[in-house]
């Protein structure tokens, strides 16, 4: 018995064994990306907000704007940290 393709649905373009490949960046890679933005945004926070302190800033919301996306990613930085330690806690807890 043959069964015949649905019409309007053509095949992968590639076989999924392909594109299964590792990623080439690891989770350090990542990780450490993910800290010189934090850096980044931290040092352009600092910047907007000296630059508010000596008033040569003429758009008060754009110092604010730079001081909670440090904000936002410093928190998501911790809770990536705190998710990790609970992981690497929950294995040593693992009896075997």
């Amino acid at each position: 018995m043959r069964i015949n393709a649905l019409p309007g649905v053509s095949a992968p373009i590639r076989p999924i064994e392909n594109s299964l490949q590792p990623a080439k960046d690891g989770f350090a890679d990542a990780l450490s990306r993910s800290v010189s933005s934090l850096t980044e945004l931290q040092a352009a926070a600092d910047r907007a907000a000296e630059s508010v302190a000596t008033g040569d800033l003429a758009h008060l919301h754009e110092a604010v704007i730079a001081v909670q996306e440090a904000s936002l990613a410093l928190d998501l930085v911790v809770a990536v940290r705190n998710h990790a330690v609970e992981g690497i806690q929950e294995l040593l807890r693992t009896q075997v």
